[in-house]
């Protein structure tokens, strides 16, 4: 049986742990490991006065109060500490995704190798290599983000957690990697442009006038086709005229006033035929005069 002498020695000892951990040097769960010690010698123990018993277990649930607002500042430390190692961490990234280049000049030389863009071979070697000379400057500033990101983590490694360096040290290879293979391809792809120019501008002209040819053939076939419609158009147009013809001699010719109603009915009724024949010859003959516009 242990007296309140025993438990104040356990209450100094529990102080003690309580700096240690706060101060780092120790561990918060040795500290609760001995405040559920000491709260089991509480039932073990025997004080002189009911007051001594309620002064001692005053200060053991003191103690306690502190343990748990220590871990509570000691918890808003690391959460802090993880904040600013995420912070950084997401700097870097940025760095690294800035310094990372875009898929390449690959528009540039497709434009080359294809006879693509004949507007820009017609303009000549400068043209062609306006691309790559964009493609230049987005290069050197990767190169400049690149070496702003190594900077920055070198400078803030110490702030950061292992597995945040780990991600921003990878992030920031991953992009000097594809910044190297970015430069070479560059080199590469504007060297064969130079080298395929003369070339590729001879088979441009040449697909052109190709395209061109194969077009205007195409434009006449139609305006031979549109010509035969309206030959066909006129023919109609001549049988519904003379229909007409025949229908005003009826209607001129009879006695019966209601036999010549319906033959005008008739009459009305051919009229708009031939309108909307006359109108049809008159669209096609428009579209024929397009074209011919085109091909001049």
């Amino acid at each position: 049986m242990r007296d309140g002498s025993d438990i104040e020695a356990l209450l100094d000892s529990l102080e003690t742990l309580v700096d240690e951990a706060e101060g780092t040097k120790g561990k918060w769960k040795d500290v609760w490991s001995e405040i559920k010690n000491i709260g089991q010698a509480f039932k073990d123990s025997m004080f002189p006065t009911a007051q001594d018993r309620q002064a001692a277990w005053t200060r053991f649930q003191s103690i306690i109060a502190k343990v748990k607002a220590g871990q509570e500042r000691a918890k808003e430390i690391v959460e802090a500490r993880v904040r600013e190692s995420k912070s950084h961490l997401e700097q870097i990234l940025s760095y690294a995704e800035r310094a990372a280049p875009s898929s390449g000049s690959g528009d540039a030389v497709l434009a080359v190798f294809t006879g693509g863009l004949s507007i820009l071979i017609e303009e000549g070697i400068g043209a062609i290599l306006g691309p790559f000379d964009d493609r230049k400057f987005e290069l050197l500033k990767c190169n400049e983000a690149m070496k702003e990101g190594w900077a920055y983590l070198s400078k803030n490694k110490a702030a950061m957690f292992g597995d945040h360096k780990q991600e921003a040290y990878d992030a920031l290879k991953s992009a000097s990697d594809r910044l190297t293979a970015a430069w070479d391809m560059w080199r590469s792809e504007r060297q064969g442009a130079i080298d395929q120019f003369h070339a590729e501008k001879q088979a441009a002209w040449e697909a052109r006038q190709a395209k061109r040819e194969a077009w205007e053939i195409r434009m006449r076939d139609n305006i031979s086709q549109l010509e035969d419609r309206i030959d066909r158009l006129e023919s109609a147009l001549d049988h519904r005229q003379s229909n007409l013809s025949k229908l005003e001699d009826m209607r001129d010719s009879t006695w019966s006033d209601s036999y010549r109603d319906r033959v005008d009915d008739w009459i009305s009724d051919e009229h708009e035929r031939i309108a909307d024949i006359e109108k049809k010859i008159d669209q096609i003959k428009g579209w024929i005069s397009d074209t011919e516009m085109k091909l001049r």
